[in-house]
């Protein structure tokens, strides 16, 4: 290429993104494989960072949030990151969140602090759809005509508005995909006149209605700077409508399909015996849900689960480790996993060995009382639960342990100060 066409390349091309990686895990590695797609460059920053200044250090064309849990996000971030994203935004910054990074964009509410870039807040429990996934067909207005998209999301909460602040609706829920799911239930399957039974039978709202005309993208202005919330995850592999409006966001003429990610496929770029064993462990554990018909692969890097079943975190684990597996070990990655690898290990075995009998025992209980993501049906099972998963919502026990130390691994191996490229 020629000195006047680099230059002219480089003019039209906006500044690079920064991307928070902190409560971020598998939807921080969707979103840099879509990055990848599009041949977007970009530096992943933790809450640390944040804190001490690197926004206002390196000014960044746009700060990225992925999903996450928004308390999460707040909490590692604390007053003083909180306080350096508004003034990245007031100065002039571009923020934009997706799903829980959406969420984290909101105003405040009891007893966890947020951003506050708006007044808008989330709808109460009892008025929202609790728990969606799949493709929705929305009405998106992104600087043109009305038209309809079909966009992935993946158990987002919904937008409550403020009817004195009004924010620019860039797309609103229309009506469900074929691939989508209210709870456990395949909704291509329900009979309208069966909806309100399996209400009943659940105890939640689970008619995709209410969602028609909701508001799922919005974007507002923050003094000089602007903020793109979105529940919608445009980042979803094999999902080209979203895929091209995150390219249309992110200011990229280019615009691509992010490729299918497929866990089966192993090609492992740092074959680590304590990571391939992990791996192995947690194959099995997959398949022994899935033989007891309470795991499926919904997508090639998805599980799928019967209700009140922890599917979410055998699907984080999963593509934590692969992610560590397929990609190339730092220094500081390899002296990390020298100290924790083994231990790690240790402790992925021992939850897969509890996690089956927690799933046999799911399973009995299933048969006579359906269980929910906030708790289980028996109180001897929430107690394992809680002892294996954590609290809902959030995270804890010991998956949060093998959770924490794999996040740590990923992370110096995907960051320059960890010695890798910012991509997966």
């Amino acid at each position: 290429m020629s000195r006047p066409a680099r230059a002219e390349t480089m003019r039209n091309t906006p500044p690079s993104p920064a991307l928070l990686w902190d409560e971020s895990h598998l939807w921080g590695i969707l979103l840099l494989r879509a990055l990848h797609a599009l041949d977007v460059p970009v530096t992943v920053v933790s809450a640390e960072q944040v804190r001490s200044g690197i926004l206002s250090a390196t000014d960044p064309g746009m700060l990225l949030v992925p999903g996450g849990w928004a308390k999460l996000k707040s909490l590692a971030l604390g007053e003083d990151g909180r306080e350096a994203i508004r003034e990245y935004v007031r100065g002039g910054g571009v923020y934009l969140g997706f799903c829980g990074g959406a969420g984290l964009g909101l105003a405040s509410e009891p007893g966890i602090p947020l951003l506050d870039l708006c007044s808008w807040s989330r709808k109460p429990a009892t008025q929202r759809l609790p728990n969606f996934s799949g493709h929705m067909n929305c009405m998106v207005g992104l600087d043109g005509p009305l038209h309809q998209e079909r966009l992935p999301v993946w158990w987002p909460s919904q937008f409550a508005p403020d009817p004195e602040a009004p924010l620019e609706i860039l797309a609103r829920y229309e009506s469900p995909g074929p691939d989508f799911w209210s709870a456990d239930l395949d909704w291509s399957a329900v009979a309208p006149t069966e909806v309100g039974r399996w209400e009943e039978f659940y105890g939640i709202n689970l008619d995709p209605g209410l969602l028609r005309g909701d508001p799922c993208i919005v974007r507002g202005r923050y003094g000089r700077g602007s903020f793109i919330l979105s529940y919608p995850h445009l980042e979803t592999p094999n999902s080209p409508q979203a895929n091209s409006l995150l390219a249309h966001l992110l200011g990229r003429s280019r615009s691509a399909t992010v490729p299918e990610w497929n866990l089966d496929f192993q090609a492992p770029v740092w074959d680590d015996p304590a990571l391939g064993r992990m791996h192995s462990f947690l194959a099995e554990l997959i398949r022994f849900g899935q033989n007891h018909f309470l795991l499926f692969w919904r997508t090639p890097w998805l599980l799928g689960w019967r209700r009140g079943v922890p599917g979410s975190p055998l699907t984080f684990l999963a593509t934590m480790v692969w992610q560590a597996r397929h990609s190339p070990a730092s220094e500081q990655a390899r002296a990390f996993w020298a100290t924790q690898g083994a231990h790690c290990m240790r402790a992925c075995q021992d939850f897969c060995g509890q996690a089956k009998t927690y799933l046999l025992l799911e399973r009995r209980i299933l048969a006579s009382s359906p269980s929910s993501p906030e708790a289980s049906a028996s109180p001897e099972l929430q107690r394992r639960k809680v002892e294996l998963f954590g609290k809902f919502p959030g995270y804890g026990g010991l998956y949060g342990e093998i959770l924490g130390s794999l996040d740590r691994l990923v992370w110096l191996q995907i960051t320059p100060q960890g010695g890798g490229t910012d991509r997966p």
